[in-house]
């Protein structure tokens, strides 16, 4: 049996995912490679003995017992490929959850002789040359990403925009990258036509301040839209405020599961994401995989995702904002060709679709 080990990014762990609700998704594409005959193994940073359920049959290696105190992480990192040497040594090949933030992978590719791939959701240097991020912290990263990238066997990326900035900025070969979007599950996020629309807008993601909710409460001052944001971060007091100032019909949720989105998304009328700044956004794929229309920021991330499945306005003016808002709620026949766009655009995304392009990069490796 073919032996898949995945590495969770730094201090991140099954126990984390399932705090924020997204342990189900996050999970999926490796119960598909186990029905497709592959044993796959977790290495993650969990704290705690007991972890969450996975509802499949996987390895889980965490940290656990053996607890530094969190600022002497590193120690465990450097650890971890002698630790597991045993399971390891049968691996064939190991695959990160995001590039730039998996601290053993290259030691542990070279100790247990296992096949590499840098696999993210999102490119870390890209994001930071966006968002003008700079300092040692920034360069360390970067720096950590590219060399992943250069030690990796095989790298896969969501977007073309995405490999053509890899291979412009980090000199990787166009060859060595593989485009793959991220998926979703069209199974449970669906159309369901006869739910009642109680909300006016969805937003889904960390309330921080890349993402503009806070333009998006302004470009609705005084109107009676009803919002609701599903998130948490260390906005949410602020939002809070703000939607009070303005008279604002707003709900804010910290957390929801996974597996429970669909009913939510299919009870607004629309879906908002005005992001400064995005990889390949999951919650706006299962957004329009529910057949909910979308407006988002005219970025070049969010053209690729969407296509003509959104109405695009422009992130920095509130005008814009609600120009776009009010054309989008007014004219019932423009929400429903936005749908269809949408739905037509998430099948592109279908998990299964996912699965097979990432298995056939695996079955190649492990017969090389």
């Amino acid at each position: 049996m073919p032996s898949l080990g995945v590495f969770l990014s730094n201090n991140i762990g099954l126990g984390t995912w399932w705090r924020i609700g997204s342990l189900s998704r996050e999970v999926a594409l490796y119960k598909k490679f186990v029905e497709h005959g592959w044993d796959v193994s977790f290495y993650t940073y969990d704290r705690r003995r007991k972890l969450p359920d996975i509802g499949f049959a996987a390895n889980i290696y965490s940290q656990w017992p053996l607890l530094f105190p969190k600022k002497l992480g590193f120690l465990y990192r450097s650890l971890l490929p002698f630790l597991f040497f045993r399971k390891g040594r049968k691996t064939d090949i190991i695959i990160t959850n995001q590039a730039h933030s998996s601290g053993p992978l290259i030691s542990a590719g070279r100790l247990w002789g296992a096949k590499i791939i840098a696999r993210c959701g999102q490119v870390y240097g890209e994001s930071a040359e966006v968002l003008g991020k700079s300092g040692r912290g920034v360069q360390k990263k970067t720096s950590k990403e590219k060399l992943i990238f250069e030690e990796a066997d095989r790298c896969i990326v969501p977007t073309k925009e995405l490999r053509d900035w890899t291979c412009r900025n980090y000199g990787i070969p166009s060859e060595k990258i593989t485009v793959i979007p991220n998926y979703v599950d069209t199974q449970c996020f669906r159309p369901n036509d006869g739910t009642k629309k109680d909300f006016d807008i969805i937003c889904i993601g960390r309330l921080v301040a890349k993402k503009r909710n806070r333009l998006l409460l302004e470009a609705l001052s005084r109107t009676q839209m009803k919002i609701h944001i599903i998130g948490n971060g260390r906005l949410k007091d602020k939002l809070a405020d703000l939607a009070k100032q303005n008279q604002l019909q707003v709900k804010i949720t910290q957390r929801i599961e996974h597996s429970l989105l669909p009913q939510h998304i299919n009870r607004s009328k629309i879906y908002v994401n005005l992001a400064e700044w995005e990889g390949h956004p999951k919650a706006l794929i299962e957004a329009m995989a529910c057949g909910c229309p979308v407006i988002a920021s005219d970025i070049e991330a969010l053209r690729e995702t969407c296509a003509e499945a959104a109405r695009f306005v422009d992130p920095l003016s509130v005008e814009s904002i609600a120009e776009g808002l009010q054309e989008v709620l007014a004219n019932t026949k423009l929400r429903r060709a936005l749908a269809d766009s949408g739905l037509n655009r998430a099948r592109r995304f279908d998990w299964a679709i996912t699965a097979r392009k990432m298995l056939d990069i695996f079955n190649e490796l492990h017969v090389m």
